[in-house]
């Protein structure tokens, strides 16, 4: 199907080169004469690109670019600016209308036909990749769920198996399972946190209102069979009272979980764990500190990014595969908090989030 090109212009002599130079090459074409009319038009088809005069009768064209970025069904189209102007500071005040490019005038046929051709086929590109990755995180999302179920069925299998006599009586087959335990279990979170991934915006931010102290409870609990496997010693510090956090218990935890879980991992034998809160004005902080290696002064630019190359590594022959940081920010941020990490001492860390108080 042809693509659509919206011509907005008040004179008749430029029109004319535009529609018999876009029209010969196959391209179907809307003509309005001013700002009003083209916001008008696009309220009821919404063209590929859109050519646009700056000079013109009623509102100029960086106005009617403005409210053409300002609609949902139009903030995506590209829109070109055709202007005598010449000035540096004419063509800054385009683009921060929200313009993609402009074409001089006295319009030359092949120059327009060749940012025309350049900016639709941009489009495309960005179209097709929306398109791909759209449907490769449905696949993804979906492979997600069809992977909780075994996992599920595993859990509970191994549960069954400890109970067994001959396996109670047995401390190696006790400690086998208690790893598969542990690693379908770590598996099932990680599944859990990609199906609950939120894109960040600026609105971003549950209400709901989560104590902080209980869910770090929850996290230790999780986590002490992993501690004591390395002789750690995982401990915690809660301030009393602590205000509510405002953000969603859910993802707060996967956050919470994922601090944890990397701090034991970084942690060598016999370490130790702190984690505590703290309430800082209006917000509440999560503290997850910790006795290993530390981060390189070198390195720590690196952190919270995906698949992060670091030097540290697990201490116990644990993964890692580089996003639990990133997890993290990603999670936090969606809630209108703050993550970060600091490194007081020699050796050691302290990776922490915040969360807005209620």
């Amino acid at each position: 199907m042809p693509e659509t090109i919206l011509i907005v212009d008040d004179t008749p002599a430029n029109l004319g080169v535009l529609v018999e130079t876009l029209g010969e090459s196959g391209y179907q074409l809307m003509v309005a004469e001013d700002g009003e009319e083209a916001l008008a038009q696009t309220a009821q088809t919404r063209p590929d690109l859109i050519l646009l005069d700056v000079m013109m009768p009623g509102i100029d064209g960086f106005e009617t670019c403005r409210r053409f970025k300002a609609r949902p069904g139009t903030r995506d189209i590209p829109v070109l600016f055709m202007t005598a102007l010449n000035e540096t500071a004419d063509k800054v005040k385009a683009f921060s209308a929200g313009g993609v490019d402009y074409i001089t005038k006295p319009i030359e046929h092949e120059e327009a036909l060749a940012r025309v051709r350049t900016h639709l086929t941009l489009r495309r590109l960005r179209r097709e990749l929306e398109s791909e990755l759209a449907l490769k995180e449905r696949f993804m999302r979906m492979a997600g769920h069809d992977l909780r179920s075994p996992l599920c069925l595993i859990l509970m299998a191994g549960e069954l198996a400890r109970r067994q006599p001959a396996v109670t009586a047995s401390a190696s087959l006790t400690k086998s399972l208690d790893s598969i335990t542990e690693s379908a279990a770590q598996m099932r979170r990680i599944i859990d946190t990609f199906l609950e991934l939120r894109v960040p915006t600026a609105t971003s931010g549950a209400n709901g209102r989560v104590d902080l102290n209980l869910l770090g409870n929850a996290v230790i609990r999780q986590h002490t069979h992993a501690a004591e496997r390395k002789q750690i010693v995982l401990s915690s510090e809660w301030t009393e009272p602590l205000p509510l956090a405002r953000c969603d218990a859910a993802l707060a935890y996967q956050a919470f979980t994922n601090l944890t879980s990397n701090a034991l991992k970084f942690t060598p034998l016999e370490g130790t764990v702190v984690i505590r809160t703290r309430s800082t004005g209006d917000r509440v902080r999560v503290e997850v500190q910790d006795t290993g290696p530390g981060v390189p002064v070198t390195e720590r630019s690196q952190l919270f990014q995906e698949h992060a190359r670091l030097s540290p590594r697990p201490t116990g022959g644990e993964e890692s595969n580089g996003l639990g940081l990133a997890i993290v920010k990603h999670l936090i941020e969606s809630q209108s908090g703050a993550v970060g990490a600091d490194f007081p001492d020699p050796r050691g860390s302290v990776f922490w989030f915040e969360l807005p108080a209620r």
